[in-house]
């Protein structure tokens, strides 16, 4: 198998039809075949979001991982609407990555971070979204200081043992794709 792709794509038209706190834009497009040529024009539309910062948190002395309990509304029609998950944030005009998430991080757990290491971006679904997420191992010690929010936010802070949050992960507890895949990819490392 090679990882050639084809690379031709043609916007035939795109219009904003949702602008407010997501962008969603009408497009149509057609792109190269495998098969080579340009396909038929299909029409989708894109939901246009930031990119994200994502951290996986651990707890230098005490040896667990901090996760964050919050109230996501899309998840309530499916659920209870309550979701722990990895510490997460917007990336706002101006900001890095890393700087987003060490903002997130003292914002949500009140932790300040003592080390930070990248470990992969990833799409958080492609077939409609163009936003990515850039996930941070990232370790914390200490006591963490006042953790509000941004005001919308009601955030109570879950800390578990590395085990625990496999077993959370194992048995389906862990509702959330990002921290799943922070998880796994801790497991991987033979953490």
């Amino acid at each position: 198998m090679t990882d050639k792709h084809p690379s031709k794509y043609e916007i035939i038209t795109q219009a904003r039809v949702l602008d407010g706190w997501l962008q969603v834009d009408h497009v149509t497009v057609r792109f190269e075949q495998f098969s080579g040529g340009l396909g038929e024009r299909m029409t989708r539309d894109v939901v246009r979001r930031q990119d994200a910062s994502v951290a996986l948190v651990r707890h230098r002395t005490r040896g667990t991982l901090i996760f964050v309990d919050q109230f996501r509304l899309a998840s309530a029609g499916k659920g209870n609407g309550w979701v722990v998950e990895i510490c997460a944030g917007k990336i706002d005009a101006g900001e890095t990555a890393e700087e987003a998430m060490r903002r997130e991080l003292t914002e949500e757990t009140g932790y300040e971070a003592l080390s930070v290491v990248p470990v992969t971006s990833f799409f958080v679904s492609p077939g409609y979204t163009d936003e990515r997420m850039h996930l941070f191992d990232v370790e914390v010690d200490g006591d963490p200081g006042h953790a509000p929010g941004d005001g919308h936010e009601d955030i109570r802070l879950v800390e578990l043992t590395v085990d625990e949050a496999y077993r959370w992960a194992d048995d389906g507890r862990f509702a959330d794709a990002k921290t799943l895949l922070a998880l796994y990819w801790l497991r991987s490392q033979g953490s």
